[in-house]
């Protein structure tokens, strides 16, 4: 294989005036006006850090003769909508090759619109497309070696031969640099380019000097881009296919609303306060409550898409109607043993009535038929929260801020469990999630100053406490007034 006989020798300390300042900044506020002055100041440099077998290399061309090119090119470019930008892109190669001159030597080149108009069509159009774009890069890399094996070097024959890894591999490196130092690095990425791009060019007469062999598209090429493309396509397939079996599975057990959420709440059936067995010997002059009452949130429920009503758990003060709501329920539930939802309304009904056991087993059975279900899991929490089976209630609780992130009150419920485990460090970062959800929350204040306290971290939790009790929490204004006890 030939070896190069070309070179680059810049850095991109002498590249960052020409392509910061005149090719971005300048051309910017000029609004592309300065662009073609712009692009003769890199050409000039190029060609002033370039040999060519050996050769010193200049660059004649002024930026008024590239502007006068660029503006009628890019006219008929625009006028054929974009079939004539091959022959442009040839104009503009031949006028650059004209004034880039070898020893003295002007170069030339031969390459022809239409030639470049079939590489284009089928490198850059039609294999991207086929290869969910992931040709794109190699088809990049042919259109440089089309250009270069077109150019005649100080008119001598000249061949391409630089590798496609090492392209690809400067193209990925300059999408991350630059993304990294807001496009800061760009003059070094341009020399790495320059110094690829020079380093792969071979010049001189067949007889004389040892060729690369023409550059042609690689089959295995082909066939890596286009089977990182079908596992990117086959991927987003496959999640679009769980989406839309998700949304199936949940019109099949019934486009209705959920019975009720529980709530493992005391205050204003909002929040619930910590077991009093954590607060700390200071606190146990306040009230103490039971930590995990539960109230059930009642909303509408529709008909399933079997078209038959489901049961619905209303809790009703006269056992009568429990016992009615619970047979149609399990009459349901026979008939539809895969709806998950008549499990759900059915644990909802049990809890109602405390037999949590029951309603334990039902919230599973709903889970297990819809893993997707997050109140179903949210209600468990709560169950295990009442069951003390703190640990198991943390589990649910983190399944449901999973699927919903915006779950208030399943961080505030975390929380809560926590602090009965004793992590009173993991119950405030909850709490404090559940703020930044809802600033104004004045009981899981109030939940969280307990934590503060039971740390003996007195300054924030009274900070806590006097934030709570301004939003009306009334066990906040019983610690603030025997704050000097604390």
């Amino acid at each position: 294989m030939a070896k190069g006989n070309c070179q680059f020798e810049g850095n991109g300390g002498q590249y960052f005036s020409a392509v910061i300042f005149h090719l971005g900044l300048f051309s910017l506020l000029t609004l592309g006006l300065y662009l073609p002055w712009a692009l003769v100041r890199l050409f000039k440099l190029k060609a002033l850090h370039t040999t060519i077998q050996g050769k010193k290399t200049t660059f004649t061309g002024t930026g008024g003769q590239l502007f006068v090119r660029l503006l009628l090119n890019g006219l008929l470019t625009f006028v054929t909508l974009g079939l004539f930008g091959p022959w442009a892109f040839c104009h503009i190669f031949r006028w650059k090759a004209d004034h880039t001159l070898v020893d003295g030597t002007p170069s030339r080149f031969t390459g022809t619109g239409g030639g470049l108009f079939v590489l284009y069509v089928i490198h850059l159009i039609l294999l991207p497309m086929v290869t969910f774009g992931f040709y794109y890069l190699v088809g990049m890399y042919r259109f440089h070696a089309w250009k270069e094996e077109h150019t005649l070097y100080g008119g001598k024959f000249t061949s391409f031969g630089a590798g496609l890894g090492e392209y690809i591999k400067i193209c990925l490196l300059t999408w991350i640099l630059n993304s990294i130092t807001f496009a800061l690095f760009s003059p070094w990425s341009l020399c790495m380019l320059y110094r690829w791009q020079m380093g792969g060019l071979v010049v001189g007469d067949k007889d004389l000097v040892d060729h690369f062999p023409p550059v042609q598209t690689s089959l295995r090429a082909v066939l890596i881009t286009f089977l990182m493309g079908l596992l990117l396509f086959a991927s987003a397939g496959f999640f679009i296919y769980e989406e839309i079996e998700f949304h199936i599975k949940a019109f099949s057990e019934g486009s209705f609303k959920e019975t009720g959420v529980l709530k493992s709440k005391i205050v204003r059936n909002r929040t619930a306060k910590p077991p009093s067995s954590a607060v700390s010997k200071s606190a146990e002059k306040v009230k103490k409550s039971e930590a995990a009452t539960g109230t059930v949130r009642k909303e509408g429920v529709g008909k399933p898409a079997s078209s038959e009503k489901i049961p619905t758990q209303k809790p009703q003060p006269d056992t009568q109607d429990f016992e009615n709501n619970l047979k149609k329920l399990d009459l349901f539930i026979k008939d539809h043993p895969n709806n998950g939802m008549a499990f759900y309304n059915r644990a909802c009904l049990y809890s109602s009535k405390g037999d949590l056991n029951r309603a334990l087993k039902d919230f599973t059975e709903a889970i297990r038929i819809n893993s997707e279900n997050a109140d179903a899991y949210y209600n468990r929490g709560i169950i295990r929260v009442k069951m003390k089976k703190y640990h198991m209630a943390v589990q649910d609780f983190q399944r449901v801020v999973t699927l919903k992130p915006a779950f208030q009150d399943a961080y505030c419920n975390r929380g809560n469990a926590y602090y009965a485990l004793g992590k009173h460090d993991l119950a405030i970062q909850d709490y404090t999630k559940s703020l930044k959800i809802d600033p104004n929350d004045g009981d899981v204040l109030f939940n969280r100053g307990l934590a503060y306290l039971a740390l003996e971290q007195k300054d924030p939790a009274l900070s806590d406490f006097k934030k709570a009790s301004q939003m009306g929490q009334k066990q906040a204004e019983g610690y603030l007034k025997r704050a000097k006890d604390l």
